[in-house]
């Protein structure tokens, strides 16, 4: 038996119900997976809540594979996972159109100071007293250039940007003028315009972003992440943002959520703020159910799965 442990506002009844024509098989929609414990031993897939624990995990004595849906996996006890040997898949690549048009929505809206304009216009303050910029030849840094980043170069690139991107295995990529090693991410943010988040968050790029990579910053530049809140030091950039030391920064992701009402983040006029909502779209979760369809129709078929997560790696 599968369980879809997703609530409704995110995969609806019809959603679901799609997914189980498409794959003719038992999917058992649970709210909290606590209150179906007699059935617990059944289940053999999952499709886990947001938050899934190792004493959670331990619940489930034939669980074989386990399909997020989202591409982050961080939230999941990766050890104990591997541990027992289960199988572990994300839904990488299904976010990408959505979360790349949101980032290029915020880029534009600094480069032409929409955040300004929209407080003028409250006002009916017919002003312009703030810079006005073009995207030519401005630098776009993607710090994570995997699926998504690779998609916003290729968007970026129709700006006529300069696009550069670090991963961990440099490799030449389409629509990219450089590809470099994550370890040169302090000469980077030197001449970036636009610093895009985009890496997945593991123990090794936890505070990725800290004091003194947002001090080599230039005071035009702008920070955007979309990725997870923990890879920014947020107490640093609420200083740096207070300071007026760069641009602005575009967050759709916290090291807190929801973000605190007493968070000095709402009260910013430098900051465009969104409730992490970058990977939904009205399209998203056609993709998604997609997704995991073809991987359970291979589960029971026994073929390889797609988007398998290196639980080394964490990603």
């Amino acid at each position: 038996m599968i369980m879809n442990c997703m609530p409704d506002y995110i995969m609806t009844k019809e959603e679901a119900d799609k997914l189980r024509a498409l794959t003719g098989k038992d999917i058992l929609d649970v709210e909290n997976f606590r209150d179906h414990v007699d059935r617990l031993d059944e289940v053999e897939a999952i499709i886990p809540p947001w938050r899934f624990k190792a004493e959670d995990l331990a619940l489930f004595k034939n669980l074989k594979w386990i399909q997020t849906f989202s591409a982050g996996v961080n939230t999941l006890p990766l050890k104990e996972i591997k541990e027992r040997g289960i199988l572990l898949t994300n839904s990488s690549g299904v976010h990408g159109p959505q979360m790349t048009d949101h980032i290029m929505g915020m880029v534009l809206s600094f480069a032409r100071a929409l955040l300004p304009s929209i407080r003028h216009q409250k006002e009916k303050n017919w002003k312009v007293d703030y810079p006005l910029t073009e995207l030519t030849r401005k630098e776009m840094l993607i710090v994570g250039a995997g699926s998504i980043g690779q998609l916003l170069a290729k968007k970026a690139k129709t700006f006529d940007m300069r696009v550069i991107g670090l991963k961990r295995t440099v490799e030449k990529l389409p629509h990219f003028d450089e590809v470099r090693e994550l370890e040169k991410l302090s000469e980077s943010m030197r001449t970036a315009d636009y610093v895009v988040i985009l890496a997945p968050l593991t123990k090794e790029t936890r505070g990725l972003i800290g004091k003194e990579e947002l001090a080599l910053m230039k005071e035009d530049a702008v920070l955007i992440n979309l990725a997870r809140g923990p890879l920014v030091d947020e107490a640093e950039l609420i200083e740096v943002l207070k300071e007026k030391k760069i641009r602005g920064a575009g967050l759709d992701v916290f090291s807190r959520e929801p973000l605190p009402e007493d968070s000095p983040l709402w009260d910013l006029d430098n900051i465009i703020l969104t409730p992490h909502l970058g990977g939904f779209s009205d399209v998203s979760n056609e993709r998604s159910i997609a997704l995991i369809a073809e991987n359970i129709r291979r589960f029971y078929a026994g073929e390889k799965l797609k988007n398998v997560v290196d639980l080394e790696l964490g990603y």
